[in-house]
């Protein structure tokens, strides 16, 4: 099957075969904002697993100054690592607005996502599995006191990992969460290996600069602040490669 047949096929329905849901309406335009901290609430990440949302309250879809990466991981729910693809995927970024529904599910909300990304953006895509390098997130040994994560002083409906520049928040996140955040920072997918379970608050402040700024590396500052520690490892995972993709979408 050729890669432009791949293409239609995510557009149209083959025959006999139903169309994947789309949205009611949407529009796609290039973001205006700078990059800023993103905000990672339970309306955007399933702090359980670790993996992005599609965000929707009451059939109102808005995904504002995301990059193209980051709408690929939520539309085919991928997590860490998982996605493969050229560099301004993780750059460029959009404002997408879209209604559906308000009884849409999320697995319905990934599907519509999907074809609209395959529609605007032109997007083609392959699945491979892969070996990749990765870290395992462990209990420091011997740490004392053990791991230094408070438990969250108040149940969140929407439990919230916030992450500006050298700095992660968690206000009753998971330490899945957690290993989420980490892999955006440290480059690679961080596989929760600690065995800890429920709902933390905790704050990691490290350096965004390679140290320069004085700050500890995101590895130190790990192990010092709350007694867990990053090691190399390997992870065998199903990757989303991205064979084709445009950076300006079509007119709305």
């Amino acid at each position: 099957m050729t890669r432009q047949l791949l293409f239609l096929t995510t557009v149209f329905a083959a025959a006999g075969v139903a169309a994947s849901p789309t949205f009611d309406v949407a529009s796609v335009k290039i973001g205006k904002a700078p990059d800023a901290a993103v905000l990672i609430s339970g309306g955007m990440m399933d702090t359980a697993n670790g993996r992005f949302r599609v965000p929707g309250i009451g059939g109102n879809v808005s995904l504002m100054n995301w990059t193209l990466g980051m709408c690929i991981t939520a539309a085919w729910d991928l997590g860490p690592g998982q996605m493969s693809g050229p560099a301004w995927l993780n750059g460029e970024r959009y404002d997408i607005a879209a209604k559906t529904s308000p009884l849409a599910t999320q697995a319905e909300l990934r599907l519509m996502l999907q074809s609209l990304l395959a529609e605007r953006f032109r997007l083609v895509t392959h699945r491979e599995t892969r070996e990749m390098a990765a870290y395992a997130l462990v209990v420091v040994k011997n740490a004392k006191n053990g791991p230094r994560l408070k438990p969250a002083v108040a149940e969140l409906r929407l439990p919230v990992l916030f992450a500006p520049p050298s700095r992660l928040i968690g206000q009753g996140s998971t330490v899945q969460g957690l290993a989420l955040a980490l892999s955006r920072s440290a480059g690679r997918k961080v596989v929760d290996q600690t065995g800890i379970n429920g709902a933390f608050d905790f704050t990691l402040s490290y350096s965004a600069d390679d140290g320069a700024d004085g700050a500890p590396s995101i590895f130190t500052a790990l192990q010092e602040q709350l007694g867990l520690k990053l090691e190399p490892s390997k992870a065998s995972a199903e990757v989303l490669v991205v064979d084709h993709a445009e950076k300006i979408p079509t007119e709305n």
